[in-house]
């Protein structure tokens, strides 16, 4: 993780927890769940493919 990681709707830094949504073989990076929740509403794209913040257990980039 040399580079800093950037939300990708807002476009922010995102910090020590971060939230996903994996659609069609891509995963979206988020620095809060307001802005996944939005990605989500505009792509049409439901919580079957989404994880919760990094280290929860459901998934996020802290359980890889």
């Amino acid at each position: 993780m040399g580079e800093r990681d950037i939300c990708d709707l807002c476009g922010l830094e995102i910090g020590a927890r971060v939230w996903t949504v994996r659609r069609a073989g891509e995963e979206r990076r988020f620095c809060c769940e307001g802005c996944k929740g939005i990605w989500q509403m505009l792509n049409d794209v439901g919580d079957d493919g989404s994880n919760g913040p990094a280290g929860d257990g459901q998934g996020g980039k802290g359980d890889r």
